[in-house]
């Protein structure tokens, strides 16, 4: 009888498998290694507000049957950074659904799935003109993620056989051409109940009337884990008869900490000159930033004189970036100041240009904060006046030019990347 139990609730949860609808799928992405929302990227604001209304209508109604959150990550990246970054995810995901509608967050079932490697065997499959398509194919089939000797060391795996297949080449064209279609985020799975009173004899398949509540219960969560792993999160069965009403899947990454930072050279004060520099991440791997400082002291009685002033753009990429303002930078700066430097006995008043790269790796200390540590070299030019103070008054002495190259600028910055304010949803009419 138990077994007669099984097959029933077995042949209920893939009938309702097989009712999701393509249609109401949507998909949001994130940039690479990143486990924040990024609400300008692509499509995302669009895809998470049309979630968030169909839920809020949804929990509002109590029409939720059950949640839950897969993460998936690219092959790119090591596998234990990978499954870190899923977790991160899960996670962040999990706190934004729960914040912005109220479902408890021990309701909402995680799931770091890490590396996609059947969605890769999909594309790899459906796309044409991937070069070695069978050699990969072959090893995405038969070649395990992990390959062990007998003392459990790993000595291969299915990655290390991609990377190494025809020099490599292939795996590039992937890193370019697929991978990115696998930074999916998160796929957030909502059954919903079917609260109507009609039902169909053809479409609802019953438990055994025998069946025990508890051995109901324990069939439920056994079909769960011993679902196939592309589709655990959508066999979904309940207690009752009735198959779900709607299901939703929903691709989206989590909140992101934003795309703008502050950031104050600290080794300027040590020169007296307060500083601040704005940034703004445009793309995931280019950055514009705006930096000046401003240094304006004097002592009449001594005609000593203190004043400096920079105003200095430049533009960044991000060859190796872990997220937004996190990584490794090179860059390529301009700027002009203005000086008025006098110890007491003879003093220079000019004005000058520079141009330069520079180079610098950023890291967090905290949620929002970074340290920014760079050089920067190139070729400066100015002109400058000099004189000698002279009874209250300052006595022009001559005019130089001055050409120089080499190092320009050094950087200990503190950073703020200012976050990004959650998305507001309106509770709209949902049928």
């Amino acid at each position: 009888m138990k077994l007669i139990a099984i097959a029933l609730a077995l042949m209920t949860v893939f009938t309702c498998f097989g009712r999701v609808n393509e249609s109401d799928s949507v998909k949001v992405y994130f940039r690479a290694g990143h486990s924040q929302y990024d609400p300008a990227f692509k499509d995302n604001r669009q895809a998470m507000d049309s979630f968030m209304e169909t839920l809020l209508k949804a929990y509002s109604d109590n029409n939720i049957e059950s949640i839950a959150v897969r993460a998936y990550t690219s092959p790119d990246g090591t596998s234990k950074t990978n499954q870190r970054l899923a977790e991160l995810r899960c996670e962040t995901i999990s706190d934004y659904i729960s914040s912005n509608i109220g479902v408890p967050k021990s309701s909402i079932r995680e799931v770091p799935v890490g590396i996609d490697w059947e969605g890769l065997r999909d594309l790899v499959a459906e796309t044409p003109g991937v070069p070695s398509r069978n050699a990969i194919l072959d090893i995405l089939d038969n070649t395990p993620v992990w390959t062990f000797d007998r003392k459990g060391k790993i000595i291969d795996g299915r990655k290390n056989r991609l990377m190494k297949l025809a020099g490599g080449s292939p795996y590039r064209w992937m890193l370019t051409n697929l991978f990115p279609q696998l930074r999916k985020g998160v796929v957030i799975s909502v059954i919903m109940k079917d609260n109507s009173n009609e039902s169909d004899p053809d479409d609802l398949l019953k438990l055994d009337e025998n069946t025990k509540p508890d051995e109901k219960n324990e069939l439920n969560e056994n079909i769960t884990q011993d679902a196939p792993s592309g589709d655990s999160d959508l066999l979904q069965s309940s207690e009752t008869s009735e198959p779900p009403h709607t299901s939703i899947l929903i691709e989206t990454p989590c909140q992101s900490s934003g795309n703008f930072a502050i950031k104050t050279n600290l080794l300027y004060y040590l020169a007296l000159m307060p500083n601040i520099q704005f940034e703004w991440m445009f793309h995931e791997k280019w950055s514009v930033a705006l930096e000046t400082g401003w240094a304006w002291y004097a002592k009449n009685t001594s005609h000593k004189v203190y004043r400096l002033g920079t105003v200095s753009p430049e533009v960044r990429y991000w060859p190796i970036s872990h997220s937004n303002f996190h990584g490794l930078y090179v860059g390529l700066f301009g700027g002009i100041g203005i000086y008025d430097l006098s110890n007491g006995k003879k003093g220079y008043e000019g004005e000058g240009g520079m141009t330069g790269v520079s180079c610098g790796y950023s890291w967090p200390i905290g949620k929002h904060l970074a340290l920014d540590a760079g050089i920067g070299v190139g070729y400066m030019y100015t002109k400058y006046k000099e004189y000698r103070p002279l009874d209250g008054h300052f006595l022009y002495v001559q005019t130089k030019k001055l050409n120089y190259f080499g190092p320009l600028s050094l950087r200990l910055s503190l950073s703020w990347i200012i976050p990004n304010c959650k998305q507001s949803s309106k509770v709209k009419s949902v049928k």
